[in-house]
């Protein structure tokens, strides 16, 4: 019986920021990890937990951090081993080495301890130069030096396999180190997505090619630098040449907007974009999570990505939702799609991107903006997609084909079974010794055993942003997420890469301090006050009751409210010197969905999504869903009435319920029905409760997300002088849009 194989996985430590940490393109493997594999990984709440409350730990982690610094610091190396030595931290150093497993596995670029076997995985070569070159750069400095330091890596005898499921990269790799050794190690994998992050079960049909609806996600990321190579600027290109030939239809983008000055560099007709926003194109420029992101992607009819480079997993997760690729032939394509066959593949950029001028041309690849390349690029979408279009016919035919192509290609229980059983295959036949003695490494990773995620945490992991993601950001504080955590830190400090580490606030004196926590609700609102301090003394109560009892005398409770005031803004009457009482404070937290918030002497409840609390924002109905009152128990009713309002409704017979989700959002109401959003005026909502669908009535918006919604209902707004003058009556001004848009 073959015992259970032991995989250690450091990739949610500081260096890996930038190589996208717990990558969605890994998911399976985790989620559908085979029986004799078990895989271990620091979970940076956990250890950051252990080195608060056990400073003995702490200590040890740092002492060793500082010898293995030490260590590097006599090492009379070259330039580029020194500086992959400088990018490998020595806290994540140790941290690596003390995680419990008989191997390791690196993605993307390889950072091993070198103190037991590692095997590596990557989609693309130039990713694992990093952080020498840059994909794309067409050059490589120091190319022997850097061929030689990675050529020992590989070589050595710890190094037991390199894997990839683009044969190009294989290649590429064999290509670039020359080595007989290296070669024997290359090996050819499968990909997948993993079954457990799907939130679709079975692809719905589309709506009718009548209306197509087009989407754009720049990456699995969502980085917002990525939107220039990812295509954006061909897509707009596109849609603008779509719309004049009298199409019909929708284009949603799911990513940051380029600045307009960079837009019109690349070729995009930045006021008609503008001008066509909230009309025929949907921006949505927040970050998303995977489901949502699945759920715009189950919507489209085509998915467009005329991109410089391969982004796998965008193309696996349109493809198993339903909606077709529109792709270049950059390397690595033709893993995925086949032109006509399951999607469209547009050609000319493998042309441009890997010339075969010279070696380093070949491996790494050369980004750069060819004006006659774009145009061909747009030209082409637009032939290609318009032919699909006018054929219904053939359009369900490729979908048919790319749907069975994806789930037989794309299997995550396959990807995970065939490579887990080839690294078991590649440890039993390397014969590592095995040792008796018990060394440092072994001791601190049993006292941190407990830091480890367990089963249930993946999900959490590998569904948050794998790069720092800004959440909340109040007077006294910011909160990021990252990798499964939210990161709380006073003020606004300058954040280095190194400091996002559960060790940076003991090994780097000048890194801010920071709470990790699995959620928001387990900061406690330290966001919203100044260190922390949120205690409620007599002194509040007294200005509550006070507050209470001058409410029906207006005139004086306003005069009592500016003395307050003044007294808050200069420390009291200096008889003593009390804390500030902050003017905004979380009261209380994840009320079904909505968080309470007191400023001064009121009291507001928003949802959680929203983000950062802004009195004004709260005041000028700015936010999707607010209530607010003069007591916490006035607010909790007012949730309550709505959770009870909010119930289903049938519409006609055999439709699906609807659901009332917000109310009073600029004086309408939002239903879902479906995977449909529609906003109703509240005076018309009644009635139409009784109507949806039918012939008889039509909905004032209607949008595949409530953010889509709201849009809408904002532009109409904004269009209207009334609005502009303050907002006089945002009811008639909507309906006057209304009608001037039938």
């Amino acid at each position: 019986m073959r015992r259970v194989l032991r995989i250690a996985v450091p990739w949610n430590l500081s260096h890996y920021i930038p190589l996208d940490g717990f990558h969605p393109l890994y998911r399976a493997l985790f989620d559908h990890v085979s029986d004799g594999v078990k895989i271990a990984a620091w979970d940076n709440v956990k250890l950051y937990r252990k080195f608060r409350d056990d400073a003995a730990v702490g200590r040890t982690v740092v002492e060793k951090a500082r010898w293995e610094a030490h260590r590097r610091d006599q090492l009379d190396g070259s330039s580029i081993a020194k500086r992959y030595q400088e990018y490998f931290w020595p806290p994540d150093h140790v941290l690596t080495t003390a995680l419990e497993g008989d191997l390791e596995f690196h993605h993307t670029a390889p950072f091993p301890s070198l103190t037991r076997p590692f095997v590596f995985h990557c989609e693309s070569f130039a990713p694992l130069l990093f952080p020498f070159a840059q994909q794309g750069s067409g050059d490589i400095e120091n190319y022997e030096e850097l061929k030689e330091h990675y050529r020992s890596l590989f070589a050595h005898p710890l190094c037991l396999g390199i894997f990839s499921h683009v044969p190009d990269t294989l290649h590429a790799l064999s290509l670039f180190l020359s080595d007989s050794t290296i070669d024997g190690k290359l090996f050819s994998s499968r990909t997948g997505l993993s079954a457990d992050a799907s939130s679709l079960h079975e692809p719905e049909p589309n709506p009718s090619l009548s209306r197509p609806r087009f989407l754009f996600v720049n990456s699995a990321n969502q980085n917002p630098v990525n939107f220039f190579r990812r295509g954006g600027h061909l897509v707009l290109r596109f849609w603008k040449e779509l719309v004049a030939d009298g199409r019909d239809g929708m284009l949603m983008l799911r990513c940051a907007m380029p600045d307009d000055i960079e837009l019109r560099e690349y070729g995009v007709d930045v006021a008609w974009v503008k001008h066509e926003i909230g009309r025929s194109i949907v921006w949505d420029q927040g970050y998303l999570a995977a489901h949502e992101i699945q759920s715009l992607m189950s919507g489209a009819h085509f998915l467009l990505l005329p991109s410089m480079s391969l982004h796998s997993v965008s193309i696996m997760e349109a493809m198993r939702a339903g909606a077709i690729p529109v792709v270049s032939d950059t390397v690595g394509t033709s893993v995925y799609v086949t032109d006509e066959e399951n999607g469209i593949v547009l050609c000319g950029v493998r042309e441009k991107v890997r010339p075969q001028e010279g070696e380093t041309d070949h491996v790494m690849g050369r980004y750069g903006r060819w004006s006659e390349l774009d145009n061909f690029l747009v030209e082409q979408m637009i032939n290609r997609v318009c032919a699909l279009l006018d054929k219904p016919g053939v359009y369900r035919d490729v979908q048919r084909r790319m749907l069975s192509h994806a789930k037989e290609r794309f299997s995550g229980q396959s990807f995970a079974l065939d490579f887990w059983n080839s690294i078991s295959d590649l440890y039993a036949q390397s014969g590592p010794a095995s040792s008796n003695e018990e060394t440092g490494s072994d001791r601190l990773g049993r006292s941190l055993n407990e830091c480890t995620i367990q089963r249930d945490g993946w999900a959490r992991v590998f569904e948050s942003p794998p790069q720092p993601m800004l959440r909340i950001k109040t007077e006294f504080g910011t909160v990021w997420e990252l990798g499964g955590a939210m990161i709380q830190t006073y003020g606004n400090p300058r954040i280095e890469l190194n400091d996002w580490s559960v060790l940076a606030r003991y090994y780097k004196p000048n890194a801010p301090p920071q709470t990790y926590a699995n959620n928001l609700e387990e900061l406690e609102g330290n966001y919203l006050h100044p260190l922390g301090g949120r205690r409620e003394g007599v002194r509040r109560k007294l200005v509550r009751w006070v507050s209470k009892t001058l409410r029906p005398f207006p005139a004086l409770y306003c005069y009592a409210a500016q003395v307050l005031a003044v007294y808050r803004r200069h420390g009291g009457l200096r008889l003593a010197r009390p804390k500030a009482e902050p003017e905004i404070e979380l009261v209380r937290q994840g009320v079904s969905g909505y968080n309470i918030i007191r400023h001064r002497d009121r009291y507001y409840a928003i949802l959680q999504r929203e983000g950062e609390f802004s009195p004004e924002k709260a005041e000028a109905g700015g936010y999707s869903s607010c209530y607010r009152g003069h007591s916490v128990d006035e607010v909790l009713r007012s949730i309550a009435a709505n959770i009870s309002a909010s119930r289903s409704f049938v519409c006609e017979e055999g439709a699906e319920p609807a659901q009332v989700i917000v109310e009073g959002f600029h004086n309408f109401n939002i239903v879902r029905q479906g995977k449909e959003f529609y906003a109703f005026l509240q005076s018309e909502s009644e009635s139409a409760r009784s109507k949806l669908f039918s012939k008889h009535y039509a909905p004032s918006f209607s949008g595949l997300s409530l953010e889509e919604v709201q849009r809408k209902i904002l532009n109409a707004l904004t269009a209207e002088s009334e609005w502009l003058q303050g907002w006089k009556n945002p009811v008639d001004s909507v309906e006057a849009s209304r009608r001037g848009t039938r």
